[in-house]
């Protein structure tokens, strides 16, 4: 972590492994990061860990849930978060965690009530916690844009103040190769299941303002999916953030393909490319692919 940008301010911009940031990203804003763990064949597998070359990482992970591997995945506790946030509070800083979205997971309500107990136990300190009401580059870009207001100077309240205004302007289009995972994590309804499963039939789905995913549309074949993201886009897009996003699950070539889609109808620069982060990786399946930006509304 560059602590320079850290003591620049006295705020710790925290947030979890569900964003997507990787190394370079962490390091070059600032951002601390807390993994969640997958189950794996019975052994437990830490999502992410500072060093590991994370595409080979990924690419052998999906390739094991392409083998027939059926990843578990759990919320962060509470005692987790209090071991995660107690060294930043006892040396004197403040805290913000960005979180994956509470539709999702528990997860921040687990930081949630660490919070309230660190409160209690640092009464000088403050600790506020986010629900980004997203995932992957979701909440990755809301954890990228606190840690730039924090390295420009602005103060907690004036952060967490326009995170929440970003928020429900953020967002989330994706397809999947296959519904089977959403549908084995609970995410979405049988109903949905069955709707999306018809051949050469590629579901293109949103996150809602609630943070939950829902099926918004069918589309006939892989590439005219990943063209109707890149039309809905170029439609829709307004810059309330200049970055752009695009998470894949082990396939590089699609997202690349949407990349150029984008670029060719938009001219947009600022686009984020990254390996889906394992554990919401997990839940979506390899072949998932998704795009991450800003609109006027969701």
């Amino acid at each position: 972590m560059n602590d320079t940008k850290r003591s620049s301010s006295g705020l710790v911009i925290t947030t979890d492994s569900a964003s997507n940031l990787t190394d370079d990203l962490l390091d070059r804003y600032g951002i601390e990061m807390i993994a969640f763990t997958a189950k794996v064949d019975g052994d437990d597998f830490i999502c992410w860990e500072r060093g590991r070359d994370y595409e080979a990482a990924a690419h052998t992970y999906y390739d094991a849930m392409r083998a027939g591997a059926a990843p578990g995945t759990s919320l962060i506790n509470a005692q987790c978060f209090i071991d995660f946030f107690t060294p930043f509070v006892e040396g004197g800083h403040d805290l913000l965690y960005i979180g994956i979205s509470s539709g999702l997971t528990g997860t921040v309500y687990s930081a949630a009530h660490a919070a309230a107990e660190l409160r209690s136990r640092f009464p000088d300190r403050r600790i506020e916690v986010v629900d980004s009401v997203g995932a992957s580059l979701g909440e990755g870009m809301l954890a990228i844009r606190a840690a730039e207001l924090r390295n420009e100077g602005k103060d907690l309240d004036e952060i967490v103040k326009e995170v929440h205004e970003v928020i429900p302007h953020m967002n989330q289009l994706f397809t999947v190769d296959d519904l089977v995972y959403l549908y084995r994590g609970g995410r979405i309804s049988r109903l949905v299941k069955l709707a999306g499963g018809l051949l050469g039939i590629k579901p293109l789905l949103k996150a809602t303002d609630k943070g939950t995913i829902e099926l918004y549309e069918k589309s006939r074949g892989r590439r005219r999916a990943l063209d109707r993201i890149a039309e809905q886009f170029a439609g829709t897009f307004q810059p309330v953030l200049q970055r752009v996003g695009i998470a894949h699950a082990d396939c590089e070539a699609d997202a690349l393909y949407l990349r150029d889609r984008i670029k060719s109808l938009t001219g947009v620069k600022d686009l984020l490319v990254r390996q889906y982060d394992l554990c919401s990786g997990s839940h979506v399946g390899p072949g998932a692919l998704a795009l991450f930006f800003t609109a006027e509304k969701r």
